[in-house]
């Protein structure tokens, strides 16, 4: 198992790391990533395609991760309700609003001056979109990433999406398993 500071480490090494999280574990696993960028970078951006803002803020708080580091992108909530804009995120219309979704990473990356980006995740946007989509997505991300020097991570659930994360993994400078 891959301890908090190798995940450091390997970030501090790299521009992009992916991390593989065992199917069972994944939210738990995402949960600990998160904390451990709470306590290493002070601005983090976390891309959310399939869970809302609150979700994630509330589950944050309880397992003692602090939000306030966090700029959300939540891709999720305008889907089924009408939000209010708030401080530390923006609300996309849809998943499928790929392009709005680039706009607004692309803005929170040259603006907010983000350490380090994850996105939840890479393999949620094959739902919506075909693996060459995807994959062009994720090369955008990437160029994204390192053109502003953050940092990026990009985890996957460990069994059932081999193709995509093989795929993805050749933006990736290393790989942890948690």
């Amino acid at each position: 198992m891959t301890s908090d500071n190798d995940i450091k480490e390997n970030l501090d090494d790299s521009h992009i790391v992916m991390a593989v999280i065992p199917d069972m574990e994944y939210e738990e696993g995402l949960v600990r990533v998160a904390g451990i960028l709470s306590k290493n970078y002070t601005k983090i951006l976390y891309i959310s395609i399939n869970k809302p803002y609150e979700k994630l803020v509330g589950k944050f708080e309880k397992d003692g991760v602090n939000p306030d580091k966090f700029y959300f992108i939540d891709c999720i909530t305008k889907t089924v309700k009408d939000v209010l804009p708030i401080k530390n995120c923006t609300y996309v219309s849809s998943p499928r609003a790929l392009d709005e979704i680039k706009t607004s990473i692309l803005e929170v990356l040259k603006k907010q001056r983000i350490d380090v980006a994850l996105i939840d995740s890479p393999f949620y946007l094959s739902t919506y979109y075909e693996h060459m989509d995807v994959l062009k997505f994720m090369h955008f991300l990437t160029i994204g990433i390192i053109n502003t020097n953050s940092k990026g991570i990009f985890p996957f659930q460990k069994e059932g999406v081999g193709s995509i994360r093989r795929s993805i993994r050749m933006f990736t400078d290393k790989t942890v398993y948690l």
